[in-house]
């Protein structure tokens, strides 16, 4: 679901499984075999959610551009008859059906061998429209791993580090059980967003060769990995000379079973270049060769405090070469704007966000709140706000979310809202005489279901 309306989708099936690989340690793996030494498990989970939506279309001037603001379809038939979007979905979660073998083995010298392979299954069809569209399943982790006393090595396919644990707090205090924001409505791919896209980003699962370090005092770990790059062929920066670097340092301290805190700090690093060839319109013929290279990056960090029954969070990032939703996508807001720009002379927006997050257990009940935001930047090279006609610039993405859940054994029941507001530049319209008009887009979110894991 990537280029237009699949933008978010992409995202959304992308935060598919994810969840099922922070959230294993925090339940039982069912053992399914025991031979020479291996023991083979599985985990995993099923669920399903009535999601209805409503609110704004976009503002005006962003009909075009269905990566910009919320309604991945862009035609005027998806308004009521006063103008508002309205849809309903029944769909997975945040987290969407998951399915994950585990395999484990003990060496003699102290070795551990140990391995994941993970699929996410989307119960809704990609498009409703079309009733022979398959569901979307996809294999999601995919990797071994090498455990001693000196640390561990994975390689394979598994979640990038840039991010994941402000992703990891909005599943552990927000939206494990639930859905948040929908992400898409039209052609859905897989998981909801929860809060990404306002306030945290999705760090993305990636081929990748990573080192933790052992677990110092059982309280810090540092893991280190060489990433698969990403491009922007929207904008035809195709070179990547080299891996993305990333890198992770968590703290985790309990002074007893429901009191203590977790710390956790992130960043990546990619070298991005794009080629550019100098053309003689005389004879056709490329005359000079040359290549422009550029560095993106991010950090980010957070805190969470375990008090209780109460859980409380706040986490944050910042960087260049990410939109609200994630590091390197094809969507064009994140680099300058301006039409007339060759490719080589973009930029890459400065981008930041924070989100907050605190829930509230009541025995096998608990309620969660959270208020986020991205917020991106302004060029100089962005087309100039007062430009007639000129499509609105996308500045600030907030979310506010409230849900309460409710555990029955091994099955969560889960009602969530979400609030989701998109700030944008003022537009000048030209007709009848040069006016300024504010643009913001408020859509909202009602999420209702149940889920099962093992």
């Amino acid at each position: 679901m990537f280029p237009g309306k699949k933008r978010l989708g992409a995202l959304a099936f992308a935060l598919a499984t994810a969840a099922l690989s922070w959230s294993g340690a925090s339940k039982a793996e069912v053992t399914l075999a025991e031979a020479n030494g291996w023991t083979v498990s599985t985990d995993g989970r099923a669920n399903g959610f009535v999601s209805h939506v409503w609110g704004d279309d976009r503002p005006d001037g962003l009909q075009g551009q269905t990566w910009v603001g919320f309604n991945e379809v862009g035609q005027i038939e998806q308004q009521d008859e006063n103008g508002k979007l309205r849809r309903t979905r029944i769909r997975s979660g945040y987290v969407p059906t998951t399915i994950a073998l585990n395999v484990r083995k003990q060496l003699k010298n102290g070795l551990k061998l140990g391995g994941r392979v993970e699929l996410g299954i989307q119960i809704a069809n990609r498009d409703p429209t079309a009733p022979w569209e398959p569901t979307w399943m996809e294999p999601r982790s995919a990797y071994g791993e090498l455990t001693g006393s000196w640390g561990s090595v994975k390689v394979g396919r598994d979640f990038s580090l840039f991010s994941r644990g402000n992703l990891f707090m909005n599943y552990e205090l927000g939206h494990g059980y639930g859905v948040g924001f929908p992400c898409t409505y039209e052609q859905i791919g897989g998981g909801a967003c929860g809060h990404v896209g306002f306030g945290t980003l999705w760090p993305d699962f990636r081929a990748q060769i990573a080192y933790s370090t052992p677990n110092f005092g059982d309280i810090v770990q540092l893991t280190v990995g060489l990433f698969d790059p990403r491009t922007v062929p929207t904008y035809n920066w195709f070179l990547t000379p080299f891996p993305r670097v990333e890198g992770e340092a968590v703290a985790k301290y309990l002074w007893s079973p429901n009191f203590g805190f977790k710390a956790f700090a992130n960043g990546a690093w990619q070298r991005i270049g794009i080629g550019v060839h100098t053309v003689d319109p005389a004879t056709n013929q490329v005359i000079e060769r040359r290549q422009v290279d550029k560095n993106v990056y991010g950090v980010g960090g957070g805190l969470q405090a375990y008090l209780g029954p109460v859980k409380v969070g706040a986490s944050g990032y910042g960087g260049k070469g990410m939109d609200a939703y994630e590091f390197l996508t094809f969507n064009p807001i994140f680099v300058s704007r301006e039409v007339s720009l060759a490719n080589e002379t973009r930029r890459f927006r400065p981008t930041r966000g924070f989100l907050a997050e605190a829930s509230v257990t009541f025995g096998s009940t608990w309620v969660m709140g959270g208020f986020g935001q991205a917020q991106l930047d302004r060029m100089p090279s962005d087309t100039p706000i007062d430009t007639p006609g000129a499509p609105p610039l996308l500045r600030s993405q907030t979310g506010i979310s409230a849900g309460a859940f409710h555990r029955i054994d091994a099955f969560v029941f889960g009602v969530d809202y979400f609030n989701a507001r998109y700030g944008f530049d003022a537009r000048v319209v030209a007709v009848p005489t040069p006016h300024v008009v504010n643009s913001e887009q408020i859509v909202h979110a009602v999420n209702a279901g149940g889920t099962l894991e093992w």
